[in-house]
């Protein structure tokens, strides 16, 4: 208790906001792993090794929300592009900072490179993918969610300045 006490008075507001952003955000640095059933014949491991290194979203603008309504105050959003496998974007809440980011499309993950705005320091992350099956979207890819996330099809005048901000 006495640690609380003396810690948590030292704690800038930033700091909570920059800790809830990140943890909110649900990514976490670590490497996915595949687990195929011992049983199941060859062709279905093979569908599952190509799934595992086709996962990316095509060539366009994103937007994912941690809410499943844009411009919600004290939601995290995520707004990129993606050209050709390389991402670059944003995380933000509405009507505060934002940090930008680059990354690429790794197995079942899109790892980032957040950079601090204030003393530009990166920071790695990685946010898992949700991959429908290949037999729902008939070997579309466009169908990719963002755990923790819901995508959002309207992209505001704010999204794009942000954007514009990070390219």
């Amino acid at each position: 208790m006495l640690f609380n006490q003396s810690f948590l008075p030292s704690l800038t507001y930033l700091c909570l906001w920059s800790f809830s952003l990140i943890s909110g955000l649900g990514i976490f640095n670590s490497q996915a792993t595949l687990a195929v059933e011992k049983d199941r014949d060859n062709h279905q491991g093979e569908l599952l090794a190509q799934t595992a290194t086709k996962n990316r979203l095509p060539n366009g603008t994103y937007l994912y929300g941690s809410y499943p309504q844009a411009d919600e105050i004290g939601q995290e959003y995520m707004v990129f592009q993606v050209h050709q496998g390389e991402v670059k974007g944003a995380v933000y809440m509405p009507r505060s900072e934002f940090s930008c980011f680059t990354g690429t499309f790794e197995g079942n993950q899109m790892k980032m490179s957040i950079i601090d705005p204030y003393d530009g320091t990166r920071h790695q992350y990685a946010v898992m993918l949700q991959v429908p099956s290949t037999v729902a979207t008939n070997g579309q890819w466009s169908d990719i969610g963002l755990e923790g996330y819901y995508r959002l099809d309207t992209i505001s005048a704010n999204d794009t300045t942000i954007l514009d901000r990070c390219s």
